[in-house]
């Protein structure tokens, strides 16, 4: 054993023993199959021998079902109680008179029917008088209050479920039958209820069952699967359904067994509990525990240091894998005593920490040239508009007086706002616009001619996302490099628009002018100017290869450039499209 733990061991070896665990299983599991077999067949036998006997008892509890809904048709077709109703009273002494002969022929039913706990007439031929002092006798009123009147909709005649009876400050569990009393053209007359005590339907069950215990538990159900009343363990609900694994009370799993379901009277459910196996299989149970409890110690730990030692490391790699596969560089694999897999994790280790090595190097070597280029872009910019702008105002303030240096000193600290006085490459819409006309204010002061700037921007753009300072660059050379003479007018033109070019609507700001225009050959992307170059690295760098700019000459003369960019509408949105064109570019294959 010391040499099997000091040196690797080869696979084959740990595949011989599992054979050997195998083996002591397959005798486990033959025993454990013929024990259940036997149990499913012991279970089946008492199963059917239950349903027989539940059988019989279900045509006891019919005979007496029938038997009371005997007694609710005699009521109801009782002569004194049809021609009682059928009339109204007289007189307040008439009414006493037949209210109590109404009381006593319903008690003297009661008393000839065993099994009864009362009679109840409910009618609205008692309206109109004052209460009867009678527990038989109520209005139609109570029967709404009781909750099951509107059920005498659907049929003539229903059981109501177990629930309480108040009767002379004690309270009883009952179960009702209600049958309507017609009169003449099917007149409602009233509702007679009887009731029986739910414990009388009980022991009609466990009559002359000599087995019967209290371990007996039942559900009772009408001809429609209405829940009448039932017997069962505390913790027990219904409803249950046939042949279910029911529930589990302290312990003891239960199945349900029912009879056939009748058009005419009820059907009965009893609970079985699996529990009752255990006597009838104590003897084949300590066979079988006494001639394989010893394999059984034997082949677990064995079957166990087995399938842990062959599992354990391919488990491991599997997760190392996966870790891998998330971007974890720094997970690890243990060393295995099994050759095989000694080399496996070996390897694994070594190619993790290479590949971290390299993909760190990349990474770091490609994040420090892109904020190089960033820095490098932001550099270009700021001092390229500053400087531009103090030579405006120096030459202006020799020409003009200080008020006119004021407006220029104005609209350029706009500029500073917008273009200089935050950290983000992006603003909206309207931001843009104010920026560039600010600048073509101040060029207004500058240059010796008219110059006309003209804007137009769809409504539900003024909001959208764009980088910042696209415009000037463009601007700048269409007033400076226009070549216009003193007296003529310059127009210049910007707009934002959203357009369908075939891969989705795309934003297009177009600026045109009505200058010389450009050379003929002219290619914005070998364009010398430091702005315009800043724009289209911009443009790519923050939005994608897919965007560009184009310059080109305008249809009646002058220049037309066109830049197309993303519609985006949050700021959110926008930096998750740069994280995303930095996530490809940090990625291997980026």
């Amino acid at each position: 054993m010391r040499r099997l733990v000091k040196y690797p061991t080869k696979l084959f070896t740990l595949m011989m023993v599992c054979f050997v665990g195998l083996c002591s299983l397959l005798l486990l599991v033959s025993g454990f199959v013929y024990y259940e077999t036997y149990s499913n067949i012991a279970y089946r036998e008492i199963r059917e021998t239950k349903s027989e006997l539940l059988g019989e008892k279900s045509q006891n509890l019919s005979n007496y079902v029938s038997a009371i809904q005997d007694t609710a048709l005699f009521t109801v077709t009782n002569s004194l109680v049809q021609q009682t109703l059928g009339s109204p009273p007289d007189s307040l002494y008439d009414f006493v008179s037949k209210a109590r002969e109404l009381d006593d022929e319903l008690k003297k039913l009661t008393v000839v029917k065993a099994g009864l706990e009362s009679i109840e007439l409910y009618t609205d031929w008692l309206k109109g008088y004052l209460e009867y002092p009678s527990t038989s006798l109520h209005t139609m009123a109570a029967a709404e209050a009781e909750g099951w009147l509107p059920r005498m909709d659907e049929a003539d005649g229903f059981w109501i479920a177990s629930h309480d009876r108040l009767e002379g400050g004690r309270s009883a569990r009952v179960i009702s039958y209600v049958h309507r009393i017609s009169g003449d053209r099917g007149k409602l007359l009233g509702v007679v209820k009887i009731n029986i005590p739910e414990s009388q339907l009980f022991r009609i069950l466990t009559r002359n069952d000599a087995g019967a215990s209290i371990d007996d538990y039942y559900v009772i159900r009408d001809s429609r699967g209405n829940y009448i009343a039932s017997m069962l363990p505390e913790g027990f609900e219904t409803p249950i359904r046939e042949g279910k694994s029911a529930h589990v009370v302290a312990g003891t799993h239960y199945s349900v067994i029912q009879t056939e379901e009748n058009s005419e009277y009820w059907m009965l459910q009893q609970l079985i509990a699996k529990d009752v196996l255990v006597q009838s299989g104590n003897e084949i149970r300590m066979l079988i525990v006494g001639l394989l409890g010893g394999l059984i110690l034997l082949s677990i730990p064995l079957a166990f240091w087995v399938s842990r030692r062959l599992t354990s490391p391919l488990h491991g790699m599997v997760q190392g894998m996966r870790a891998v596969e998330r971007g974890d560089f720094n997970v690890r694999m243990n060393a295995s005593n099994i050759q095989e897999y000694l080399y496996l994790t070996t390897h694994f280790n070594r190619m993790v920490h290479r590949l971290k090595e390299l993909i760190g190097r990349l990474n770091q070597e490609h994040r420090d040239r892109r904020e190089a280029e960033i820095q490098l872009l932001h550099a270009q910019i700021k001092p390229h508009f500053l400087y531009n702008t103090l030579d405006l105002i120096h030459w202006r303030a020799l020409d003009y007086n200080a008020h006119e240096i004021s407006q220029m000193v104005q609209q350029l600290s706009k500029l500073f706002r917008i273009g200089l006085s935050n950290d983000k490459w992006y603003v909206a819409v309207r931001d843009e616009m104010l920026h560039a006309r600010c600048y073509m204010v101040i060029q207004e002061y500058r240059q010796n001619f008219n110059i006309t700037y003209e804007e137009q921007v769809e409504g539900d753009l003024h909001d959208a996302i764009v980088p910042k300072i696209i415009l000037q660059p463009f601007l700048e050379n269409a007033v400076i490099h226009g070549n216009w003479q003193k007296g003529d007018k310059a127009i210049v033109k910007a707009s934002f628009e959203q357009k369908d070019d075939g891969a989705g609507k795309q934003l297009f700001v177009t600026i045109t002018d009505n200058g010389v225009g450009v050379p003929e050959g002219f290619d914005v992307t070998r364009t010398g100017g430091i702005g315009i170059r800043n724009v289209i690295d911009r443009i790519q760098l923050y939005c994608g290869p897919k965007y560009w700019v184009q310059v080109t000459p305008g249809d009646g003369g002058g220049t037309r450039v066109v830049i197309r960019l993303p519609i985006v509408r949050y700021e959110e949105e926008m930096e998750q499209l740069r994280r995303s064109l930095a996530d490809e570019y940090d990625s291997i294959g980026g």
